[in-house]
């Protein structure tokens, strides 16, 4: 291509400086701007990437002509209103998940991506571990037959950021379930083809959480009495399939676990499989064998917060063909 594409970061708290080692890395896009509104934050991450253009207004950053990407690393409640605004002034756009807090404003964004031509993409990381596309080409490749059922879960031991940008649901939306919820629940419905859900029955709440003396061993620190959000989260949900999934999360779980348990169990017809170890499980009715298979990994050669930003890049310097483009149904 013929120039590389400006970038714009809006948020330059600690998320975003995972992104970084991406944009440097691409040979479509370099990072130009950022914005925050804390001044000294802003400052710091612009003398640690070499970034001069800085302002504490987001609007200036998505106003400018130059700028043709603007990735999103602010609180979860200002996701929709910064995405749609800088989809609007014609940029495209990386959003950290969640995309938004609520379905309504997630539509609302898409529309404003199918209204502009322009690419948004949320920034589901575990898609792009080397496990994950591994078993992600095994499981399109038939290996399990039909999915029908999945297990999935998400769970730290007192391992929540006691900030108010993740406990005060004005500003995150939501509890574990929507911070790292969103993560396992995406890499499992897209193993499973992305079903399209018809019915969900869960729980959301804090049983943990107030109780006294409770603390976050993120800086050792204790819990807010502002905490308004949940600590636990469980659901069951049915899709038109047939098949069905299994989802827990938690903060703040007596779970047998030093940081954070995340796996995957998916049961087909033909086999099942397990993340992140990348194990099928088989079984031979002629022969009456029980076979596991450990699919063979290439090690991951950038940090997948990183990797995903490359991807992006290249995408919108090269194209993307559906069905990521938009009026078209995306099923990835």
């Amino acid at each position: 291509m013929s120039k590389r594409l400006k970038v714009a970061v809006i948020g330059t708290g600690g998320i975003s400086r995972t992104h970084m080692p991406g944009w440097e890395a691409s040979e479509y896009a370099e990072v130009v701007a950022g914005s925050d509104v804390n001044e000294i934050v802003l400052k710091e991450w612009g003398k640690a990437f070499g970034v001069t253009k800085l302002t504490t207004d987001w609007r200036e950053i998505i106003r400018d002509p130059e700028i043709d990407i603007i990735d999103i690393a602010t609180p979860n409640m200002l996701h929709a209103e910064q995405a749609i605004a800088s989809l609007e002034a014609g940029k495209n756009v990386i959003c950290e998940k969640p995309l938004a807090p609520t379905p309504g404003e997630i539509r609302k964004m898409i529309a404003a991506r199918d209204k502009t031509g322009k690419l948004l993409m949320t920034a589901q990381h575990f898609r792009f571990k080397g496990n994950s596309q591994a078993l992600k080409k095994e499981v399109d490749a038939g290996a399990l037959g039909d999915v029908y059922h999945a297990r999935a879960w998400m769970l730290r031991r007192n391992g929540l950021i006691p900030t108010p940008t993740f406990i005060r649901k004005e500003l995150s939306g939501g509890g574990p379930c929507i911070d790292i919820g969103v993560h396992i629940l995406d890499l499992t419905l897209w193993m499973m083809g992305n079903p399209n859900p018809v019915a969900v029955t869960g729980v959301a709440r804090a049983p943990l959480a107030h109780l006294p003396g409770q603390w976050a061993t993120w800086r050792n620190a204790a819990i807010p009495a502002d905490f308004d959000v949940e600590d636990f989260a469980a659901a069951f949900v049915r899709f038109d399939n047939g098949a069905t999934l299994v989802l827990e999360v938690s903060w703040l779980l007596h779970h047998d676990t030093d940081g954070e348990d995340m796996q995957m169990w998916l049961y087909g017809t033909d086999g099942g499989a397990h993340w992140p170890k990348d194990e099928i499980y088989t079984s031979n009715y002629e022969s009456r064998q029980l076979s596991n298979r450990l699919l063979k990994l290439t090690k991951d050669t950038m940090e997948p917060h990183a990797l995903e930003c490359v991807e992006f890049a290249r995408a919108v310097a090269e194209g993307f063909p559906s069905p990521f483009r938009p009026n078209s149904r995306c099923r990835c």
